[in-house]
């Protein structure tokens, strides 16, 4: 363990050059941390009604971009959905785009979310009421969320969407959109007479369920052949669809991308200079040791230790400020939100990334002439 003892003792030779290492460190795996944080938020609010609405499949018009963005279908999509073997349930859903009047006079552009007699694709935590009470007239839903956005303030107020009263029938709890139009779930009947533009006879998505002995995607087979002009996808495709929509077309995701591997960037280059002057400084103890009879493969090691070390300690620095930034960003729009596979993966990437800095500043020992400390 010389090398471990030996390697500590030469960080700690500049304490102050050492902790503005560990800062820099810990800033930018906070700043890695806090953009793939954000991208796993973002990417599970833009799908979250998809993963929550409990169906298997999922209908609708052929190259569907994403969720937000489904066109109108026949309402017989319902009926043949369900004749299909395996088909426990067939539900509708409507999803269009309103606009909101404030009792203050102002307007607010609004994604408007018919739902049908099961109330599937709505929300899934609600704050005020229960979410069957859209299926009374002219009954909406709005998120806590948006309180200040849509104006209100408590259950029971009524607002107009294009010349047709609504009512605020219950409070939801974490249905975020990225759209910046808050959701407003009402019955599918009261979305189609909000809306003005689908038919009686038409939807947006049918939502099915299969049979639990039931395979979905010999089921989804089977569903594509009875409707050829219709796209039928699970649920997995669909949210998948959706987010790479918003990712790609939007070029939301790719910035937050770019964003995290310039952190992780700016990670390597602070660690690899630190570890660079560090071995520059000890130059002659390097050289020392070689006339002694290390090896430079123990040398070697001892940087790699420093590495670790360096990045240990960024780990932890830059976890906190991510977990309490994680907490603070629980209410707001697109919260930072990981698991643990990817906090581990990120863990293991950073530890890497130092080893990569150790690699490229350990070349220098590699040219140590060990005889110049006796000509000294």
């Amino acid at each position: 363990m010389f090398y471990l003892t030996t390697g500590i003792q030469m960080m700690l030779h500049n304490r102050v050059r050492l902790l503005l290492t560990m800062l820099g460190v810990a800033i930018a795996f906070f700043l890695v941390a806090a953009q793939s944080g954000l991208l796993i938020g973002w990417i599970n609010t833009c799908t979250a009604i998809v993963r929550h609405a409990e169906a298997d499949l999922w209908v609708m018009a052929e190259k569907a971009p994403a969720f937000d963005y489904g066109t109108a279908i026949p309402r017989q999509c319902l009926s043949q959905a369900r004749s299909v073997p395996g088909v426990v349930w067939s539900e509708g859903l409507f999803i269009g785009w309103n606009i909101w009047h404030r009792q203050d006079g102002k307007r607010v552009n609004v994604q408007l979310v018919g739902l049908d007699k099961r109330c599937l694709g709505g929300p899934w935590q609600m704050q005020e009421g229960e979410v069957s009470c859209v299926l009374q007239p002219n009954t909406v839903i709005v998120d806590d969320l948006y309180r200040s956005a849509l104006g209100f303030e408590r259950v029971g107020q009524e607002f107009e969407m294009i010349g047709r009263h609504a009512r605020i029938g219950g409070v939801s709890s974490g249905v975020r959109t990225l759209s910046a139009c808050p959701f407003v779930f009402t019955s599918l009947k009261q979305a189609i007479q909000y809306d003005q533009r689908y038919r009686d006879d038409e939807i947006t998505y049918v939502m099915a369920r299969c049979a639990a002995d039931a395979d979905p995607v010999a089921v989804q087979h089977e569903m594509q052949r009875r409707m050829p002009r219709m796209e039928v996808l699970t649920t997995a495709e669909f949210a998948t669809r959706t987010a790479l929509y918003w990712m790609l077309e939007t070029g939301v995701g790719i910035t937050v991308v770019v964003t995290a591997c310039l952190g992780l960037a700016v990670s390597i280059g602070i660690t690899s200079q630190t570890l660079y002057a560090i071995t520059q400084e000890h130059l002659s103890n390097y050289a020392t040791l070689l006339a002694l009879g290390f090896r430079r493969g123990t040398l070697v090691r001892m940087v790699l230790v420093q590495s670790l070390l360096l990045g240990l300690a960024g780990v932890l620095g830059g976890s906190a400020l991510f977990f309490p930034a994680a907490m603070l960003s629980a209410r707001t729009p697109i919260p930072l939100e990981t698991t643990p596979l990817v906090y581990a993966v990120l863990i293991i990437v950073s530890l890497a990334s130092c080893g990569v800095a150790a690699l490229m500043s350990v070349r220098t020992i590699f040219h140590i002439d060990p005889v110049k400390v006796f000509h000294s």
